[in-house]
């Protein structure tokens, strides 16, 4: 049952089992798991049911922001039912065991859990995100795993069979409203924001949540448990202002609560010239219709040797703003952004990283390239608007054209390695709810530098083994294009600020979630995170609120230990009803 902000009483109290602070996409997971096992759940939601920009100001940062890293708040998250998944491009990529090995490269930032811990959950997290089978490896996928990435080019330190997938992209506001709204299912609150944490006068159990709405009215939550799912920064705030028993904050003993803000280094540096055609250089499907895509990756025991952070690399489109690729598909894609319907093509934060130059549009060259390559071009659009826009189910990601001198730029996409300085903390400036809003400081070290040298010299050196390409720089100075480059994604991903450890003097939250030193309060956001990995952080967030969740239940029926052979929600395929180094800022 879904409940709006007009339903809440003055002085209303809801109480419930367990309450879900956050109705993202790892709060409406665990909140429909709980339910679906008979846990009588509340899950409480800032946003409404689509976008509202006075309930979208509250999480805007403190003024002036002059974090030069960190994206605007309205193109980097989203206060909506159904969180920032109503952004979000839909690709799901899982951690790799290396991230969770003891590595020298981020020995300060260890993880109290194993791969193994959260490996059964890769394929329950691939159903909620619809994204298919678990399968990442195209030696996994009959229908693909015959083909090589690059002919003649084999899996070594350097592999190209790993891979990403994509979900429709999963709305998951929308894809779950059904299941949301069902009696069975939990109670939802819309328009409703969790602005307290209250323990008891000991400090070592939550007594009850504040909550209020912003047309002034004021209430209170009170359950057996809380799961603070409200996305990495925001729950990073609630625990920082809830410091009226705890001075700092919650789990806040150890001093890391706020620390180790990471996201990932993205850029785009150098080029690969390969030999000849033989590239897949586009998305592919499987059997199922996901789209998948392949990309360059490296051997765990290559990250040992070196002490490289973990990282991919994937072939994408030279700039499209830049009319000299002379290409029609490009020029009309660019044209069509930077034109008043453009808003309603990408994410606003994916668009600008598209548009945004600096210069004046050179709208003259790009439509002579459209007239020049006049039939390809329209047939590029009428062929690819009906796979992204109108085609039932799921939706073409994006689209790589075909380079005509076999040339195709980079992305890298790597590990952005803890560093203490990187933190999020709270300013004297408050929202319209009377929270204390935040300020962020984002910060690189050489070493996340160097990492985007060492990864593409090895990607440079696999190629010339093999004699099918190499790679080459677009300028001598590679730091200053990474610095230029991470302006456009910092905060894009949120991770860090509210680490697992094993005790309290390592972080904020244990190996279950539950906030040291807080019983039955639990932190289920991408902030618990101790690394960032090369994968973007949605389906290891949802896998870790599956894991909570089965827990809980597991607790409240007397188990000791959660039965890892657990009958997911619905069946697979379908939705159900580094310190010490010197940091660059």
């Amino acid at each position: 049952m879904i409940r709006r902000r007009e339903d809440f009483a003055t002085g209303s109290v809801i109480e419930t089992d367990v309450v879900v602070v956050g109705g993202g996409p790892i709060g409406i997971v665990t909140a429909l798991e709980l339910a679906k096992a008979g846990v009588r759940v509340a899950l409480i939601e800032s946003g409404l049911e689509h976008q509202d920009p006075v309930t979208q100001d509250l999480a805007v940062p403190a003024s002036p922001q002059n974090d030069y890293f960190h994206l605007r708040s309205e193109v980097s998250v989203r206060r909506q039912l159904g969180g920032t998944t109503a952004l979000w491009g839909g690709r799901c990529v899982k951690f790799d065991p290396v991230d969770f090995e003891d590595r020298r490269i981020t020995a300060h930032a260890p993880w109290p859990i194993n791969y193994d811990d959260v490996e059964p959950y890769w394929q329950r997290a691939c159903d909620w995100a619809v994204c298919g089978r678990a399968a990442f490896n195209a030696r996994e996928i009959p229908e693909i795993a015959h083909r090589d990435m690059v002919t003649g080019l084999p899996d070594d330190a350097v592999r190209t069979s790993d891979l990403e997938r994509w979900s429709l992209p999963t709305r998951f506001g929308r894809t779950y409203a059904s299941a949301l709204r069902d009696v069975s299912g939990p109670e939802v609150w819309t328009g409703l924001t969790c602005v307290e944490i209250v323990t008891t006068d000991e400090g070592d159990r939550v007594d009850h949540l504040v909550v209020k709405t912003l047309d002034g009215r004021v209430g209170t939550v009170v359950a057996t448990e809380y799961v603070i799912a409200a996305g990495g920064l925001e729950a990073t705030r609630l625990l920082l202002v809830s410091d009226r028993r705890h001075p700092g904050g919650l789990g806040n003993a150890g001093g890391h609560l706020g620390h180790w803000y990471m996201s990932h280094v993205v850029c785009r540096v150098a080029v690969a010239q390969f030999a000849d055609d033989s590239v897949i250089h586009a998305h592919e499907r499987d059997s199922e219709g996901v789209y998948v895509r392949r990309r360059f990756t490296f051997s765990p025991q290559l990250q040992r040797r070196l002490g490289m952070p973990n990282a991919a690399v994937w072939l994408v489109n030279p700039p499209i703003s830049n009319p000299e690729h002379r290409s029609g598909a490009l020029s009309g894609v660019y044209l069509a952004l930077i034109s008043p319907i453009g808003r309603f093509l990408l994410a606003q934060a994916i668009r600008e990283q598209h548009i945004e130059t600096g210069l004046a549009p050179q709208i003259g060259a790009h439509l002579c390239n459209v007239l020049r390559d006049l039939l390809p071009s329209m047939g590029f659009a009428v062929t690819f608007c009906y796979a992204r826009f109108l085609r039932r189910g799921r939706k073409a990601p994006g689209f790589v054209v075909r380079s005509p001198d076999n040339r195709y730029l980079l992305q890298y996409h790597g590990e952005h390695l803890p560093h203490w300085a990187s933190r999020v903390e709270l300013s004297s400036e408050r929202d319209a709810l009377g929270m204390r809003r935040i300020c962020t400081h984002m910060c690189f070290t050489e070493a996340d530098y160097e990492g985007v040298r060492r990864a593409l010299g090895q990607v440079d050196a696999h190629l010339r083994e093999h004699a099918v390409g190499h790679v080459e720089w677009l300028s001598d100075d590679v730091e200053e294009l990474i610095h230029r480059d991470l302006k456009l994604v910092g905060g894009l991903h949120q991770v860090g600020t509210t680490r697992m450890s094993e005790t309290p003097d390592g972080g904020v939250v244990d190996r279950n979630l539950e906030v040291h030193g807080v019983k039955g309060l639990y932190v289920a956001s991408t902030s618990v995170f101790p690394t960032s990995g090369q994968a973007n952080p949605t389906l290891l967030g949802i896998a870790l609120g599956l894991r909570l969740a089965d827990r809980l239940v597991a607790a409240r029926n007397g188990q000791f230990s959660v039965d890892r052979t657990v009958t997911p929600i619905h069946r697979r395929g379908g939705p159900p009803h580094s310190a010490g180094a010197s940091a660059v800022s």
